[in-house]
């Protein structure tokens, strides 16, 4: 028996769209923006500050 897809498209040729495409690209965008944001933020406030000494 020939293999057949799961999930045909439309026209019922090949397999259709994935279930869970994964993460938009926009979402993965602003989680790298704040990501670096939050680090240069850690950065600065450490290096104004006089660094870790005064903890």
């Amino acid at each position: 028996m020939a293999d057949s897809p799961s999930r045909p498209d439309a026209a019922g040729h090949g397999p259709g769209p994935a279930a869970h495409p994964g993460m938009p690209r926009w979402a993965k965008t602003l989680a790298i923006a704040a990501g670096a944001a939050l680090l240069v933020a850690f950065v600065l406030m450490h290096l104004l500050s006089g660094g870790m000494g005064n903890h």
